[in-house]
């Protein structure tokens, strides 16, 4: 393909990908402004619905905080009774997070809100229409899956060798 017809189209995939993400994020907002969250409760919530329990330790790697900070934004998630913190059944000077079930209520909440403002976009969509757009977002969570395994294998070394070799 040519260069300017490959930039004109990641050009066009690029704005079209933004306003999608703007559009069903909107909603989700104004859902989260509800709860009088930061971003940092918002993303650790989102981590513990996706991962499941976690050390504190790790939550703060994923949000890039001193584990003093981290453990400021765990507890106004557990003053809000959303997060649990539990010792570890294996060692219990480490503390285990995790969601309650206010908590995974909240995130269902953030994920409806989602899936409702697609139901109405699919509903627009004949049958033809709706297989394109299935077929170029599997394209697009395949594509995300090879940066993410292609990430992954930068930071972690091979299997056997020790993290500083």
């Amino acid at each position: 393909m040519e260069d300017n017809r490959r930039r004109e189209l990641t050009d066009r995939f690029k704005h079209l990908a933004e306003h999608l993400n703007r559009q069903l994020h909107t909603g989700r907002l104004d859902e989260w402004e509800g709860l009088d969250m930061t971003i940092p409760q918002i993303k650790t919530l989102q981590l513990l619905d996706r991962v499941g329990p976690l050390r504190m330790g790790s939550i703060a790697v994923y949000l890039g905080r001193a584990l003093s900070a981290t453990t400021t934004v765990m507890d106004r998630l557990v003053e809000k009774g959303l997060v649990d913190r539990v010792a570890d059944p294996d060692d219990r000077r480490v503390v285990i997070c995790q969601l309650t079930d206010a908590g995974e209520n909240a995130i269902g909440r953030f994920w409806r809100i989602g899936h409702e403002r697609l139901d109405i976009l699919v509903d627009l969509m004949d049958d033809e229409q709706l297989q394109t757009v299935v077929n170029g977002l599997e394209l697009i969570h395949w594509a995300e899956n090879e940066v993410q395994e292609a990430y992954a294998s930068m930071q972690l070394p091979p299997k056997g060798e020790s993290p500083s070799a």
